[in-house]
């Protein structure tokens, strides 16, 4: 682990950690019995030590203590260093965290044993009311909330039907409508369930976990607090969303009756392309590549700081698309200096969709700033990586250090901090300057990776436009 992985990512892998050994814990009981003797009172007995302080409790449970646990986890997640300071404190907090709900869910399990419902078909099935214009009356499984998601979950594992992020995203959601709704089983769930969700997460608390307002609140707390901003309408519909699709899956596997979230999200407006994001003024687009070429900048020390930005300035490329750049993706193309956008490479290279895969060729002044030199260095270094000390997160690529760099200390230090200005905005500001320099809609696309529109463009054009005909098209760009 190093000194700046997110603390989202260190939550994902706790929680992905404790999911597995609760999945093991249920198919064993399920295949061999309920656990019995010394083994349900190991159970019992471990809850108490789990609410004591953090560093007790891991001298309690492992041999070696806190720091052969915290070694032992990282050892068994893939995570090449154990965490220091501050981090090593939220990883054993977390840790924490997850055993207790292991501890409680698989005593919960246990005690499902202790009786045997008698009213309840042999196969588990009620009756639910029709739905729509059926009349025929349909037999759902009746599982508890947990079971139908681990299923669901456990699905998706075997499919890779996720990428990182999304997974984490969706298990958060389903973390929320567990909370909101007491865990109900999803096939007693109504619609009166499921708008009592929506009105609960239009209160939820922006960046709940962080505000030093809410973080230490229950949910219950932390949506009554006033004076603290609300999740936005896109964030909301995120929600929503996630929780549709496992109602989805729950309908058609037969958990659920009827998806009671569909129709559920709300209207947004309809503003420009990349979410509404700002474009940079010319004046702070000067500012900018002054200090990204000013060469003893106390600001930029290092190339994995200058070069990405001046990339995306000059090409409007995403983050992790310059990011995780190889050396072999910068060459000549028919006589014109390209970039290819590709995720041929390594095995952590990805794009956001299919269009995102092209050739852009390199700016004139992105020439001039040395870009050629600095590509020359790195091959004659034999690097593979065009900037190989960028790490690699599941969950963010490789652009999460040269984002937070940007975005977070370059942006505050020359006093373009706080005004709603990320690296994502270089990419607004060359789709808008292209179009307000007259290139064509289908070789702006074609440059910033755009699915294109029309017959003619989306089915017939597949050889794309010449690089000569981009070079030209990109150098319009200017500040």
């Amino acid at each position: 682990m190093v000194s700046t992985m997110r603390y989202d990512d260190m939550r994902e892998h706790v929680r992905d950690h404790f999911y597995q050994l609760l999945r093991a814990f249920r198919e064993k009981a399920a295949a061999s019995g309920p656990v019995t003797g010394v083994g349900l009172a190991a159970l019992r007995s471990s809850e108490s030590p789990a609410q004591d302080d953090a560093d007790n409790w891991a001298s309690m449970i492992h041999a070696e203590e806190t720091a052969g646990l915290l070694r032992e986890f990282c050892a068994a997640r893939g995570i090449s260093q154990v965490p220091e300071g501050r981090e090593r404190d939220l990883l054993l907090a977390e840790l924490q965290k997850g055993y207790r709900e292991y501890i409680s869910r698989a005593l919960a399990q246990t005690q499902e044993y202790d009786t045997l419902v008698l009213e309840q078909e042999p196969l588990r099935t009620t009756p639910v009311a029709r739905i729509q214009d059926r009349k025929a009356v349909t037999q759902v499984q009746e599982l508890s909330f947990d079971d139908v998601v681990i299923r669901h979950f456990d699905e998706l594992e075997r499919t890779n039907a996720l990428v990182a992020k999304t997974k984490s995203e969706k298990r958060d959601a389903i973390s929320l409508l567990s909370a909101l709704t007491d865990a109900k089983p999803l096939g007693l769930m109504t619609k009166s369930d499921a708008q009592e969700v929506k009105a609960a997460l239009f209160k939820l608390p922006k960046n709940r976990s962080k505000n030093p307002k809410t973080r230490n609140l229950p949910l219950s707390k932390a949506l009554e607090i006033e004076g603290v901003e609300r999740i936005a309408a896109r964030t909301l519909n995120v929600y929503l969303g996630h929780m549709q699709s496992l109602f989805t899956w729950a309908v058609n596997n037969g958990y659920a009756a009827e998806n009671v979230f569909s129709g559920l999200k709300v209207k947004t407006k309809k503003g420009g392309t990349d979410d509404g994001r700002k474009a940079f003024t010319s004046a702070q687009l000067r500012l900018m590549y002054s200090h990204l070429t000013e060469t003893q900048s106390p600001l930029v020390r290092k190339d994995s700081h200058k070069w990405p930005a001046l990339i995306a300035m000059f090409t409007g490329m995403r983050l992790n698309e310059v990011a995780q750049l190889e050396v072999t993706d910068v060459g000549m193309n028919e006589d014109v200096w390209c970039i290819n956008v590709t995720p041929d490479g390594g095995d952590n290279k990805r794009l956001k969709n299919a269009s995102s895969k092209r050739i852009v060729p390199v700016h004139a002044r992105l020439m001039e700033a040395g870009f050629l030199d600095f590509y020359e260095m790195q091959r004659a270094s034999g690097h593979v990586r065009l900037f190989p000390d960028l790490t690699y997160s599941a969950q963010n690529g490789y652009g999460r250090n040269a984002g937070r760099w940007f975005n977070e200390r370059f942006l505050h230090e020359i006093g373009l901090g706080g005004q709603g200005l990320v690296f994502h905005c270089l990419r607004h500001t060359m789709v808008t300057r292209l179009a307000q320099s007259g290139v064509e809609e289908a070789q702006l696309k074609a440059l910033v990776g755009h699915s294109q529109s029309g017959v003619t463009f989306s089915t017939y054009f597949k050889d794309g436009f010449l690089p000569s005909q981009l070079r030209e098209a990109i150098n319009r760009f200017d500040f």
